[in-house]
């Protein structure tokens, strides 16, 4: 049963404890296609486009004065390289409450520490693929500026929309891994 508040700990904090469940799910889906098959990849690559589309469209309408980079054209960048076409039919994401926004740029933000293990991991296997995704230098920074609001105590009123915020992002992320082929049975 999840905690009601987040008092005591910091927002990051309340976060990571809160959603470690459904960040684990999808850290083992994802994780699952950084192999040294160019289609895991390229299947990698069309489900981190899907999530995000809908994403960074809702964070265009409802979302902070400043949201995380758009990472899409890179992912297309990458995709393209491959020989592959970003996927057409992208999956809408809707929140209810724009208050949600700072759980929803947590999770796009904090994928930026994952990248950087994923490169590390590619080049173990010696894998040589397009980065620019994975190794995009502005949801770094953007990580970084956001620490600030990420490091202010939780409140039980100020928390509860940023973790619904965090959980739809997760569930969206699992949602599009779940409906990709490669990954159906996971």
């Amino acid at each position: 049963m999840r905690a009601t508040d987040g008092v005591g700990r910091t927002i990051r904090n309340y976060l990571k404890d809160e959603t470690s469940v459904e960040h684990a799910r999808l850290d083992e889906r994802l994780g699952a296609l950084i192999t040294d098959d160019t289609k895991d990849y390229a299947a990698f690559l069309a489900i981190q486009y899907c999530a995000r589309r809908g994403i960074e469209c809702w964070l265009d309408r409802h979302g902070p004065p400043e949201p995380p980079p758009p990472q899409t054209g890179l992912i297309a960048r990458d995709l393209a390289d491959l020989g592959h076409q970003p996927p057409l039919a992208t999956p809408d994401f809707a929140m209810s409450d724009s208050a949600q926004a700072l759980g929803v740029c947590w999770v796009l933000a904090g994928s930026a520490l994952g990248n950087r293990t994923i490169l590390s991991r590619m080049a173990r296997l010696g894998a040589r693929r397009p980065v620019a995704f994975l190794s995009d230098p502005e949801m770094g920074e953007y990580w970084r500026g956001l620490l600030p609001a990420l490091q202010r105590p939780a409140t039980e009123s100020g928390t509860s929309a940023v973790l619904d915020g965090a959980l739809a992002t997760f569930a969206h992320f699992n949602a599009a891994a779940a409906d990709h082929p490669l990954l159906e049975m996971a």
